[in-house]
């Protein structure tokens, strides 16, 4: 089960995030290294701290950790590092009736590309366009799939935010209090590949 909600979004300084990429390294004889990706994406894993904090805040994070059954449940957490698309092609239109294209991120560097899906867009941020000129479309914001209808040979771009799907790392929440007003707590947090 994926639940469809951001968690509480005011970590701390200290906030440490990103990509992980797997690759095996096989040292050979010739003193050369042969690698090879043991993935074909990144997992996104973060840690999460929550410092000194309201209860208010305290009983949304509690009752996010505690609704997700530890880490049972799925959920949306914003990556301070890394959240916003601008610009970026889906396609060029074919004519469609009904076109669909998936959100993405490109990341480049020295000529390659890498491609990343943005599977959890924030609903309210998503503007696309054809050609540069705002277009109708709708989204489906639990895959980041957009359905437009659209005249051949038109560039599709969109702009948004989006969220990481995660999954809390660990089955044990623990909070300390610095006094009865302030409360903290870090949380692992690794992407959901099943959302």
């Amino acid at each position: 089960m994926f639940i469809e909600e951001r968690l509480l979004d005011r970590v701390t300084y200290g906030f440490v995030g990103g990509p992980t990429w797997s690759t095996t390294r096989v040292p050979l004889y010739s003193g050369l290294e042969a690698r090879n990706a043991e993935r074909t994406r990144p997992l996104y894993r973060y840690n999460a701290p929550y410092e000194n904090i309201r209860q208010e805040h305290h009983d949304a994070v509690i009752g996010a950790y505690n609704t997700c059954l530890g880490g049972l449940h799925g959920f949306r957490f914003k990556d301070w590092a890394d959240y916003t698309i601008t610009g970026e092609i889906l396609l060029v239109s074919d004519g469609s009736v009904d076109e669909t294209a998936q959100l993405i991120k490109t990341y480049d560097f020295g000529g390659s590309a890498t491609i990343r899906m943005i599977v959890k867009p924030v609903a309210s941020t998503v503007l696309v366009y054809e050609d540069g000129v705002p277009m109708a479309y709708t989204l489906d914001s639990a895959t980041g799939i957009i359905t437009f209808t659209s005249t051949a040979g038109k560039v599709i771009t969109a702009t948004c935010e989006f969220d990481v799907p995660v999954m809390f790392e660990s089955d044990e929440l623990s909070f300390s209090f610095a006094n009865y007003l302030s409360h903290s707590t870090d949380i692992g947090l690794k992407e959901d590949f099943t959302a």
